[in-house]
């Protein structure tokens, strides 16, 4: 009994206790990158950002998410893509532009490893009636 007390007592301590000063929660940290995913990202001041390095945000990013920062803000800008190419008749160019990326064969380049098709394949794929 006493030993439940205890570690009830130690979680709320923790769930509790106060961030340092300018130290981020790195679930905080994601969903900002998240929510930025489409605009450009300098990693040394998105760090600054957050009161830490950059090396410290990308081994903290990388343990939250299992990416580093640049390739889940990729991976969003490509399923942000991938929500516009089934839901508007939008060209791809359009698409590109609206994801972040200027060059629209790039753009197809790196969805194509991706997802293992064009995005007009995928687009005729998924495409909802």
């Amino acid at each position: 009994m006493t030993l439940h007390r205890i570690v009830i007592a130690a979680a709320r301590q923790t769930r509790a206790a106060p961030r340092r000063e300018g130290e981020a929660m790195t679930g905080d940290i994601v969903e900002t990158l998240r929510g930025r995913a489409l605009q450009p990202l300098d990693l040394a001041d998105f760090a600054a950002e957050h009161g830490m390095s950059a090396a410290t945000l990308r081994r903290r990013f990388l343990a939250e998410t299992g990416l580093p920062p640049k390739a889940f803000q990729l991976r969003s800008r490509m399923d942000h893509a991938k929500q516009l190419l089934v839901t508007t008749d939008e060209k791809i160019e359009t698409i590109a532009a609206k994801v972040g990326i200027d060059d629209a064969f790039y753009f197809s380049r790196l969805f194509h490893e991706r997802e293992s098709c064009s995005p007009s394949q995928f687009r005729a794929r998924y495409r909802r009636s």
